[in-house]
């Protein structure tokens, strides 16, 4: 139960990121990518360097989010729980991730409706960058939602 709990918090987090991912600013979608990536990459050093690998192999597997579980299963139960801490940190008022997210909200306003459109924009962008894969295996798992 308070695993489903963390990981509505983490979604409501990743839709707050597409709602600010699907805008319309005189940025493209490459350079609100970039920020997004650099806002997440905040984290990568509160992940236990064994759990990288399970950004890596969502961020590129056909099914994201059944990869995902996989590898998540594959970790010892302390290395989960500092993982689970770390994206945590996503919703923490105050913390500097989401204080990064924030001045994004603030930078880039949206027009876009479609979560879905939006999304789709944003991993296409995600993929672009390089040592962007917890940002854009988040993205593509909330996306096959």
């Amino acid at each position: 139960m308070k695993m489903k709990m963390k990981n509505s918090s983490l979604s409501i987090a990743i839709f707050a990121i597409l709602f600010i991912g699907g805008c319309k600013s005189s940025a493209s979608d490459e350079v609100i990518a970039k920020d997004m990536c650099g806002c997440f990459n905040m984290i990568k050093d509160s992940i236990p360097a064994e759990a990288l690998p399970v950004f890596s192999k969502a961020a590129v597997a056909d099914d994201p989010k059944e990869t995902y579980s996989k590898e998540m299963q594959k970790l010892n139960p302390e290395t989960t729980k500092k993982l689970v801490a770390a994206l945590m940190l996503t919703t923490k008022a105050g913390s500097p991730i989401s204080n990064c997210l924030n001045e994004m909200d603030k930078k880039y306003k949206t027009t876009e409706k479609d979560e879905l459109v939006m999304a789709q924009r944003m991993v296409d962008a995600l993929k672009k960058n390089k040592d962007c894969d917890i940002m854009l295996s988040l993205m593509r798992i909330n996306l096959k939602k």
